[in-house]
């Protein structure tokens, strides 16, 4: 297919994405609860291009409801337009000493918002703050700004590809991810990632006290790997409080330098 035909059958995909974004939040509930679940993405072709979402938040943060709503809202849509689209809730730690102690908060996931914030030259960290493919963020829970990030980068075409096959491990309570890329590779990571969209749950403390709230895509294991080679394995710690049935596996390449993401792919466990 012709590069201009796939990026405009792209096009009226996004506008679906688009139309989306300004619907009220009462018309998608009556879509039913398919936010919950993790989005089946199209494979990563070279003429179409991928988006990776990444939404830093906190169960302990009153402004971050809204914006792991509109996290859940892309995942839906790209679920029912076939995006390429890959959404990851990291659950930041350090609202955690405010009266409610997120459980699915790591340092590990702050650690990596501060890189972003070091290698741009930023001085400040927030909640909630969402990044696109790497270079675009906003406040997450800003969906103007996200479905137009959104749009640029799977308008772009990829310059690599990521293959992933989940084989059984040697390690107790975790999984192995065989991975393969293709593509421009040289000095780029491949970041790997466990994700949940658990139940939801109510926070009996803090700035949300009586509020139940509900997450997609929520990251509960992260490796990063250089890849020197083409092909690998990761392995990833499987918490104990992790449903195999509501668990999936999403890879990205990343240019460690530029941030800009390239590639991405995803599997169930």
């Amino acid at each position: 297919m012709p590069i201009t035909n796939a990026l405009s059958r792209c096009s009226w995909r996004v506008v679906a994405l688009l139309i989306v974004a300004v619907l009220p939040s009462s018309a998608l509930a009556q879509s039913g609860s398919r936010a919950s679940a993790p989005p089946r993405v199209s494979k990563t072709t070279q003429s179409q291009g991928v988006a990776v979402v990444e939404l830093f938040t906190s169960q302990g943060c009153s402004s971050c409801p809204s914006a792991d709503a509109a996290l859940r809202q892309i995942a839906s849509v790209a679920e029912q337009s076939n995006l390429s689209v890959y959404t990851l809730s990291f659950h930041v730690d350090y609202w955690s000493h405010l009266g409610w102690k997120d459980p699915y908060s790591d340092p590990a996931y702050s650690n990596r918002q501060r890189a972003y914030a070091s290698a741009t030259g930023s001085r400040r960290i927030y909640t909630p703050q969402m990044i696109v493919s790497g270079t675009t963020e906003f406040v997450g829970s800003d969906k103007a700004k996200a479905h137009a990030a959104i749009t640029k980068s799977l308008s772009q075409r990829p310059s690599s590809t990521v293959k992933l096959k989940v084989i059984e491990s040697a390690i107790k309570d975790s999984v192995t991810v065989q991975f393969g890329v293709t593509g421009a590779i040289a000095g780029t990571v491949l970041n790997v990632a466990l994700v949940q969209s658990p139940q939801p749950n109510k926070v009996l403390r803090g700035e949300n006290i009586g509020r139940e709230l509900e997450h997609v895509n929520v990251v509960r294991a992260f490796e990063t790997v250089s890849l020197v080679q083409s092909s690998g394995t990761v392995e990833l710690k499987i918490p104990d409080d992790v449903d195999a049935p509501t668990a999936m596996v999403i890879a990205y390449v990343q240019n460690p330098q530029s941030l800009t993401i390239t590639a991405a792919a995803s599997t169930k466990l």
